[in-house]
């Protein structure tokens, strides 16, 4: 009885995703207090000492692609690297139709120095249900040990937890990415463990380590002005 409980609870949980935040985002039908549909309808831009996150668009083309084909950005994604400038529109087309399903949302990370975008962060795998999110990320090598995406991190958990009412945000990285893992430590996630052979990378079954930061954990730290200070915005 309880396998065909656990099946029942699959099914519908992948029928409450497939037609997700569309018809379910209304924090109060759950009791919930998230509301997602806040972050889809007011695409909101923050800025940061050096950073403008903004929503990613087809004019950024040529600056992502310089990214996405770096051989040393790649060595550490689940998607391949880009080849062609047809590859990263592809790859932007499928961010935009994920703005309108409001499945997931990718902020572009420009340099305010150069007005060039080098790189996106975004929330993904946004469960309105459990009230969590995921963080995703990727910048380029040219940008790498200069704090970036700490600084470009820290008003993502801001918005989340403050406007969108999330409980939990996520993030993995590859067991062996320091730097990556660095920066979550830096901005206050707690290392919950190793996820065994979670993705395959180049062919290679790769183990990840997973980070979470929650709601009053968060508003704990910043109230100390630990993660302000950590994150130097």
């Amino acid at each position: 009885m309880l396998g065909h409980i656990r099946t029942g609870f699959l099914l519908w949980n992948n029928m409450v995703r497939s037609d997700k935040l569309r018809k379910n985002c209304d924090a109060g039908q759950r009791g919930s207090f998230m509301d997602v549909n806040k972050l889809f309808s007011e695409s909101p831009v923050f800025e940061t000492r050096r950073l403008q996150l903004r929503r990613l668009s087809l004019a950024d083309i040529n600056d992502y692609y310089e990214l996405a084909s770096s051989p040393i950005v790649t060595a550490q994604t689940a998607w391949d690297r880009h080849i062609t400038y047809d590859d990263t529109r592809n790859y932007i087309n499928k961010i935009l139709q994920r703005y309108e399903d409001k499945d997931e949302y990718h902020w572009g990370i420009v340099y305010k120095k150069s007005n060039r975008l080098i790189g996106r962060i975004g929330l993904i795998q946004i469960d309105p249900i459990h009230e969590k999110a995921e963080l995703g990320y990727v910048i380029s090598d040219r940008y790498w040990n200069q704090g970036i995406v700490t600084e470009a991190t820290y008003p993502i958990l801001d918005y989340g937890f403050k406007v969108l009412g999330l409980n939990r945000i996520e993030a993995r990285c590859n067991f062996n990415n320091v730097e990556s893992y660095r920066v979550m430590e830096k901005l206050g996630l707690s290392f919950e463990g190793i996820l065994r052979k979670q993705l395959k990378i180049n062919g290679i079954f790769t183990d990840q380590r997973i980070y979470s930061i929650l709601r009053d954990e968060f508003f704990s730290r910043q109230n100390s002005s630990e993660i302000n200070r950590r994150a130097q915005i």
